[in-house]
């Protein structure tokens, strides 16, 4: 396992953006956009910058290939493989295998007995007995099922997360946050049971889009919220299910209404003094969002046990998609 070609897509896209670039300098030439002198000086200019920097795309991605590390997991151990260095980790030293928080940029990691695998620091990066496999960047779409299933049935090893503080976190109850009454969503757009303190789900905002995936504690996909769109009249948020399926969207972000991905309502949205009330389309009151705290970031979500299962779904996209001080009237 390795990252794959994910990790060649920045030199493939500066070397498609090279000839791209001298692609229109041609053509700026041909149709007499630039002068003949003027063309000259450029095509000697930029033509000779595209030339460096599509090699400069194809040392990078070389540089890429040597030092990539390729992991392979069997019945005998583990195995580490960067460039012409290798190192084996004995089945007997793997103490576990799992990931490390945050959640929305999981750290891939092996956890072992030091002293029954030498050589490892020479390949992977070590602190104390975890060993870090992939950093910096999210691990490939499907890759944690496929981890633990070759951990499990292959390694015969323990799967484990640990959360940012150095702490196991332990597998998340099935249906968790669905069934949860009481929800409280902190700054850091950490679902948590206000009762227990358990966290149900963390909210990962994905880098320049409006795209927020909500997560379980172990970074399995919950919910995926999007939108909305900066153009007008766009005011949709569709929240989708952990396999992409639409189940419905939200609409409007002052008084919101609830929506089947058919758009049959199913609830809207009303101030009070205290925050926001949802209700239902027969009139009775499903939930109720308060904000507060200090810094005003924290948001309370109360969610009635007898309102509709997909209204009750649709009321978690709120805390990401309504910002917190706008659902502000009061603190709690």
């Amino acid at each position: 396992m390795t990252l794959g070609a994910r990790a060649y897509r920045w030199p493939l896209r500066l070397l498609a953006a090279a000839p791209a670039a001298a692609a229109v300098l041609v053509l700026a030439t041909r149709t007499r956009t630039l002068d003949p002198e003027s063309a000259r000086r450029t095509l000697l200019l930029c033509g000779g910058g595209c030339l460096v920097a599509a090699l400069a795309a194809v040392l990078w991605a070389a540089r890429l290939h040597r030092t990539r590390l390729v992991v392979t997991i069997g019945e005998d151990g583990v195995t580490l493989r960067r460039g012409g260095r290798e190192a084996a980790v004995p089945a007997g030293a793997v103490e576990a295998v799992g990931i490390r928080w945050p959640v929305d940029d999981p750290v891939w990691t092996l956890w072992l007995d030091p002293g029954r695998a030498p050589g490892v620091e020479a390949v992977a990066e070590v602190d104390g007995r975890a060993v870090t496999l992939l950093r910096g960047r999210s691990l490939p779409s499907g890759w944690l099922p496929a981890v633990r299933t070759a951990t499990a049935d292959r390694l015969g090893a323990a799967w484990r997360v640990v959360d940012d503080e150095g702490r196991e976190v332990p597998p998340p109850a099935a249906g968790a946050l669905g069934r949860a009454r009481h929800i409280v969503v902190d700054g850091r757009g950490r679902y948590r049971d206000r009762r227990g303190g358990a966290v149900l789900a963390v909210a990962c905002r994905r880098r320049g889009g409006r795209t927020t995936v909500l997560r379980d504690p172990h970074a399995a996909v919950l919910l995926t919220v999007r939108g909305p769109s900066r153009l007008p009249g766009r005011d949709r948020v569709r929240v989708l299910g952990a396999d992409g399926s639409p189940l419905g969207f939200v609409r409007g972000l002052r008084e919101p209404s609830f929506h089947t991905a058919g758009g049959i309502l199913l609830g809207s949205t009303r101030a009070t003094g205290d925050g926001r009330v949802v209700t239902g389309v027969d009139g009775r009151r499903s939930a109720a969002l308060r904000a507060g705290g200090d810094d005003g970031s924290r948001v309370e979500l109360e969610r009635s046990p007898s309102a509709p299962d997909p209204l009750r779904t649709l009321v978690l996209a709120l805390p990401v998609a309504l910002p917190a001080r706008d659902l502000r009237a009061g603190a709690f």
